[in-house]
């Protein structure tokens, strides 16, 4: 029996907080040490401004005879001792103020101290009273204000409230012993048991709401370690709106993100095509979440980055979130626009392979056929390359193949495409040229030619012959019979130089 009476004795100032000794304690009591000292100095400022007041009932009532002058000198001195109290406080409070020394000892025996005053004064004021008015508000005032104003050190706040009411309760003893005492003892214990049990209450609130924040903040600095350790860029978003709301350091490195992310700056900032983002949110609202997606990123400073992004939604903190995973894949993209290049490039002569352009003239044909338009193609193909490989070696028939191939390049438009279609044969699509203008093309490659082989820069013949064919709307053609035609005007024009 014994044991569980003092079970319940350590239980009740564990659960209450009394002892002060819970985690982050120090914390807490600097918090609302300086909450208390706000709501002290306001205190304060409010007495002093009601003790003119309190002189000019004094005055009142000196005009009155009827009233016991014992009562009056009592209450006169008791509004001085007031008056005087609120100004030294007050000047205390701005001390403090002034020296930011709202965490020190002095300031919690500040606090204490006036709590002490307050109560004590206000049960003066109430034993006064029950010489002529036989009410004690001022008492009961204060112990509520107190219960409810002071939200810090329990132990001191109930043995102020114990030691002071007992007093309270010999001096009412004082005024006799008959029925009315007693009420207005109990109906003054009650007040006093109404005043602990709000504080308790206010109290313990404060304490379980400081330490769900100090929960919260640790689950935050915890959460906030895992995202700076993660290896990929994250980066979170108020769903709502897109606020950015966190961003890790690989993220902040990846955007191009300032330190101190602005209230301005929004996941939308960060798409190259504000439609990705809007795609997203809608696939987010209905699935949750979206694995793998590809999308064209931006930095801040307007650099297009390629991405595989995952995203989530999360409860941040309270907000419904967008947690996004970045994984870079720009060294990828790199990789396979060179592989793309190598793929479609006829490793020699740097131009397009047979593959990639039959790839573009079958879109090209099928597109003139479509839009009622001309598509001319020109063939050539390199002179004498068997004579050059077997009279020079197959390096100086490459060489002939290069120089052939650069000068008809250089003699072209920058839209016209040329791909080596086989060995020493080469095919051109002729972007936004006319017959007419084909052939002038053509006569400037001849003439360059002329040029080379004129003033001897090479120990071989530099020629090419060149066939061309324009394909108009109204020919029943296809590809292939095109292709046919135009090699047969190469033929017929190599067998001209050949006097055939």
């Amino acid at each position: 029996m014994a044991r569980d009476h003092f079970r319940i004795l350590n239980w009740l100032p564990e659960s209450l907080f009394l002892n002060m000794d819970f985690k982050n304690h120090l914390e807490f009591e600097r918090k609302y040490l300086l909450l208390s000292l706000q709501r002290g100095k306001l205190f304060n400022w409010v007495v002093f401004v009601l003790s003119f007041y309190f002189f000019y009932l004094d005055f009142t009532l000196h005009q009155d005879p009827s009233v016991d002058i014992i009562y009056r000198r009592n209450l006169l001195g008791i509004h001085i001792i007031i008056f005087l109290l609120s100004i030294v406080y007050l000047v205390i409070y701005t001390l403090f103020k002034n020296k930011n020394s709202q965490n020190s000892c002095a300031a919690k025996v500040l606090i204490i101290s006036e709590i002490i005053v307050m109560v004590f004064v206000a049960s003066i004021l109430s034993l006064n009273s029950q010489r002529f008015t036989g009410n004690m508000n001022a008492y009961i005032m204060v112990v509520l204000v107190v219960a409810l104003a002071i939200p810090i050190y329990p132990k001191w706040v109930l043995s102020i409230y114990g030691v002071n009411h007992a007093l309270f309760l010999i001096g009412l003893s004082y005024f006799g012993t008959n029925s009315s005492v007693v009420i207005k003892q109990f109906d003054s214990t009650a007040t006093i048991m109404v005043a602990v049990i709000l504080f308790l209450l206010l109290y313990r609130y404060n304490v379980t709401n400081f330490l769900n924040e100090e929960i919260l903040k640790e689950d935050k600095q915890t959460f906030i370690k895992l995202f700076e350790i993660n290896p990929f860029p994250l980066l979170i978003s108020r769903s709502e709106d897109g606020k950015i709301q966190y961003a890790n350091h690989k993220a902040m490195l990846f955007y191009e993100l300032p330190e101190e992310i602005s209230g301005d700056l929004n996941h939308e900032h960060l798409y190259a095509r504000t439609q990705d983002f809007n795609n997203i949110r809608k696939r987010l609202e209905a699935d949750g979440k979206v694995v793998d997606y590809l999308v064209e990123q931006k930095t801040l400073s307007g650099q297009i980055k390629y991405a595989v992004v995952n995203y989530e939604l999360i409860d941040y903190f309270g907000e419904k979130s967008i947690l996004s995973g970045v994984a870079d894949i720009g060294e990828i993209k790199r990789i396979e626009k060179e592989l793309a290049v190598h793929a479609s490039t006829d490793p020699l002569t740097g131009v397009l392979n047979r593959r990639a352009g039959m790839d573009l003239i079958n879109k090209r044909f099928k597109a003139a056929q479509r839009d009622k338009e001309e598509l001319n193609l020109c063939f050539f193909d390199v002179d004498n390359l068997k004579i050059v490989n077997d009279t020079f070696g197959h390096l100086k028939g490459d060489a002939l193949i290069i120089d052939v191939c650069k000068i008809i390049r250089e003699e072209l438009h920058t839209d016209d495409i040329i791909f080596r279609y086989g060995g020493d044969e080469f095919m051109i699509l002729l972007e936004n040229s006319n017959e007419q203008e084909i052939r002038e093309t053509c006569a400037r490659i001849a003439q360059r030619f002329k040029f080379l082989n004129q003033n001897r820069q090479k120990p071989y013949w530099v020629n090419a012959s060149l066939g061309i064919f324009s394909y108009k709307p109204d020919m029943n053609l296809s590809l292939e019979q095109i292709i046919e035609a135009v090699d047969k005007d190469m033929y017929h024009n190599k067998k001209k130089k050949q006097g055939l």
